[in-house]
């Protein structure tokens, strides 16, 4: 029987000799979890968990961790289940599953209560060693050892107990049933525990951001939108609309917190138009931070680029952001006032399982989530999303504004209740006004690709978007074969690396700008965040959405007294469309409207009719994924839901301006050395790939993985020497053999 005399330590002594008591650990843990649970109305069952979290440690066997005796003890399981023990029948309560599952999973991650309540119980009861669901051995088992470790917490911790029966009275929380909603408080709370204890460990002091001052912010975008006015070069109607954006943004601002969408073509400047909105809501409600989402890394850039004249600091958290010390500890904690991040780092966090992931989530509470390019998110997980989407506006205090210029119909979707408001109800206006290309809709037949090539060679400027690599390949062949000057014609697909993209689109624009001829072949990646200006462009049968997209690089200035856009199904042997169901699908219902209607891309209505349509024939989650959910299974549930499935595999190519970079990342990537710094660095020559004999042509880069003690894939490639010269000049990485494996290249371009 242990002495009531006996000390407990948290952790191994520091190098000075010191030694961290557990009593202390516990309460600078639970009080700090409490002020972050403060934000997510859970102030007292965050400190609960806190307190209790390390509650294991009041055990031999943990003592004999700390002296080395022993290994791969669990002390996570036993303050979960002491828990459970402590709320005895009140064991149906959400908030104490919620604590359960928090308290259990702060180290390996997130399991569901009820598959923990066998553990749960065979801990508290057997008095043999339990192994826990992570394989290793519970650091207690049975009433005894329970009994012990619990008169020696107690003692520490006198008050808890009554605690425990306060907190359903304290937390003043209505109990949830959707899944999603009940699935997404457990990960909170989980960050807020998870948070105060990598804080509290690490025994660092918290940086601080700089002081969020929206009525500041609000001066300089005043400022800097009174001089982007001075040098305005649109038409004075299209002037008008950016105003009449700007103005409605600045109102809407004034209502109260809650799901907002922000309808509006493009050109009419949603960019500064959505940030006045940010500024003016969170001086108005003391919001403490603002949440840019993009689906891609271009369009990041470019937010950036204008957002940094205007906001002091800002925090840029995706793959491709080098981070001081600083800006990395405010990125795994999302502890920063405006934050620029990407979809898959956003949305798949609400889902997340481990630790790390989650360990943000807190700092999402009471914020302003702006989300461009909604129409972005993939079907297949529509009704999750837009639930726990709905679970941040109405119960963490957080205004989200889905932006686009074609806002999707979710009201349509099953299983969801979608009732934002428009900050723009005369968007319709704004649209007939804007009105800059007509379309020809070519869908009595196929049209060969060759003679769309013929059709290119008699304007000069021009541009083909198709939705596979291999008809742009095509496409390009007929057109470079037809005499045409070969200067006057652009490759562009995710084939050529992001260093090769920028260049081939820089060479476009200075032609466009001189006036001179100009004929691009590309693909969908053209279709966001390229500000590219044809007279007539070609797009082969897409979703209706991707169409607008691309219409919107023809006329864009509004030079021209109207831009032509032709819609035709390409002529072509095999699939006309990626592998993806919802892109083909998407596009037999423009088909199908088509067959009966004509389609004016110019009309909001036209639009919601599509929307309609797709989601009420089309819309539904993954089996898998709403199983997971329904089976309260984080573990699985993060695994499903993913933005991309398959992100093929990462091709570091020898682009010739970048050759050197390209033999250094070489040499380090197969000597193993694939260092994060190394990996970010190579990323402008790196090109996506889903060829199935890639090994055939590339040589893996390995990297020796600490924790496992053995070499692991890293998911990165080079090309083998004799085949260097696959990464050609004007058409990027092209095998000889092409797989039919192809991909959305939209799907690509959604990076983390």
């Amino acid at each position: 029987m242990n002495d009531n005399n006996t000390q407990y330590y948290a952790k191994s002594k520091r190098e000075d000799g010191s030694q961290e008591l557990l009593r202390d650990h516990l309460a600078k843990v639970g009080e700090m979890a409490g002020v972050f649970g403060e934000q997510i109305g859970s102030r007292k069952t965050a400190e609960l968990c806190g307190k209790l979290h390390d509650f294991g440690k009041y055990s031999v066997s943990f003592k004999g961790v700390l002296e080395r005796k022993f290994t791969h003890i669990d002390h996570a399981l036993c303050g979960a289940a002491f828990l459970y023990c402590l709320v005895g029948n009140r064991k149906s309560s959400f908030c104490y599953r919620a604590a359960i599952e928090a308290i259990n999973g702060h180290h390996d991650g997130l399991i569901g209560y009820d598959d923990l309540k066998a553990f749960l119980e065979k801990s508290l009861r057997s008095g043999d060693p339990v192994e826990c669901n992570n394989r290793k051995t519970a650091a207690l088992s049975g009433q005894k050892q329970y009994l012990e470790a619990s008169n020696a917490f107690i003692k520490d911790f006198p008050q808890v107990p009554s605690e425990v029966r306060a907190i359903e009275k304290v937390q003043k929380m209505e109990e949830i049933d959707e899944s999603v909603d009940a699935m997404l408080y457990t990960r909170m709370l989980f960050s807020c525990l998870v948070d105060a204890d990598y804080t509290i460990s690490s025994e660092k002091k918290l940086q601080e951001p700089l002081e969020f001052k929206a009525d500041q912010c609000l001066k300089a975008l005043y400022e800097y939108r009174k001089e982007l006015k001075k040098n305005a070069k649109g038409s004075s109607a299209v002037n008008e609309l950016r105003d009449l954006l700007f103005v409605r943004c600045g109102e809407a601002a004034r209502l109260k917190e809650g799901l907002f969408t922000l309808t509006a073509p493009t050109g009419t400047g949603k960019t500064l138009a959505l940030l006045h909105f940010a500024l003016r809501h969170a001086d108005e409600f003391k919001k403490k931070r603002i949440i840019l989402v993009l689906p891609f890394l271009a369009l990041t850039e470019q937010s950036y680029e204008v957002y940094s004249k205007i906001i002091p600091e800002i925090l840029q958290d995706h793959s491709q952001s080098e981070l001081d010390d600083r800006q990395r500890e405010f990125a795994e904690r999302w502890e920063s006032p405006f934050i620029i991040t990407t979809s898959v780092n956003f949305f798949q966090a609400l889902f997340a399982q481990k630790p790390t992931d989650c360990r943000k989530l807190h700092n999402i509470a009471n914020s302003i989530i702006l989300f461009d390019e909604a129409q972005s998110l993939p079907a297949n997980l529509l009704a999750a999303t837009l639930n726990a989407v709905n679970a941040l506006c109405s119960r963490y205090h957080c205004t989200m504004v889905f932006s686009t210029a074609t806002q999707p119909e979710f009201k349509s979707i099953q299983g969801v209740s979608w009732k934002p408001i428009e900050i723009v109800p005369e968007y319709p206006m704004m649209y007939k006004k804007l009105t800059r290309t007509q379309v020809e809709w070519r869908m009595k037949k196929q049209i060969p690709l060759e003679k769309i090539a013929w059709e290119m060679e008699e304007v000069e400027n021009v541009c083909a978007i198709v939705n596979l690599r291999r008809h742009a390949v095509k496409l390009f062949e007929f057109l470079k074969n037809d005499h045409c000057d070969r200067k006057e014609i652009f490759f562009l697909t995710t084939d050529l690396c992001p260093k090769h993209r920028s260049e081939v689109i820089r060479k476009i624009k200075e032609r466009q700008k001189a006036g001179l001829p100009c004929k691009v072949i590309s693909t969908q990646c053209i279709e966001a965040g390229v500000d590219l200006d044809f007279h007539v462009l070609y797009r082969a049968l897409a979703p209706l959405e991707a169409i607008i997209q691309a219409a919107g690089r023809c006329n864009r200035s509004g030079k021209f007294e109207i831009g032509k856009v032709v819609v035709f199904e390409p002529e072509v042997e095999g699939s006309l469309y990626p592998p993806d169901k919802w892109y083909q699908n998407a596009a037999v219902v423009v088909k199908e409207i088509l067959s009966r209607e004509n389609i004016d891309i110019n009309n909001p209505e036209c639009i919601s009719n599509y929307y309609e349509i797709l989601f009420r024939e089309y819309a539904k989650d993954k089996e898998a994924l709403t199983k997971a959910i329904e089976d309260r299974d984080y573990k699985e549930t993060a695994r499903e839901y993913r933005l991309i499935d398959n992100q093929g595999k990462k091709v570091i190519v020898p682009f010739g301006e970048k050759m050197q970079l390209y033999k250094d990342v070489r040499k380090e990537l197969l000597g193993g050395n694939l260092a994060p710094k190394l990996v970010k660095k190579s990323a402008e020559i790196t090109v996506n790939t889903f060829e199935k004999d890639v090994e055939k042509y590339c040589e893996q880069a390995y990297y020796f993985d600490q924790k496992k003690k053995q070499k692991m894939e890293s998911g990165y490639y080079v090309l083998r020497t004799q085949y260097e010269y696959m990464y050609r000049e004007y058409m990027g990485l092209q095998f000889e053999e092409e797989g039919e494996n192809e991909k959305c290249e939209e799907n690509g371009l959604i990076l983390g």
